[in-house]
């Protein structure tokens, strides 16, 4: 009977703010991440086409 907690609505309204603050900060950093690797190839080629 371990499970039965999450179908509360009391539960879920304590669980679910921290699983989606959660959520939205771990796919920012990957989103984070995702552009400067992305962007840093261009910048270092770009630095290198001026110099």
């Amino acid at each position: 009977m371990t499970m039965g907690y999450r179908n509360r609505p009391t539960a879920a309204s304590q669980f679910a703010p921290a699983d989606l603050l959660q959520g939205i900060l771990l796919v920012s950093s990957f989103g984070f991440w995702a552009v400067m690797l992305g962007l840093m190839p261009v910048l270092l080629f770009r630095v290198w086409l001026v110099g």
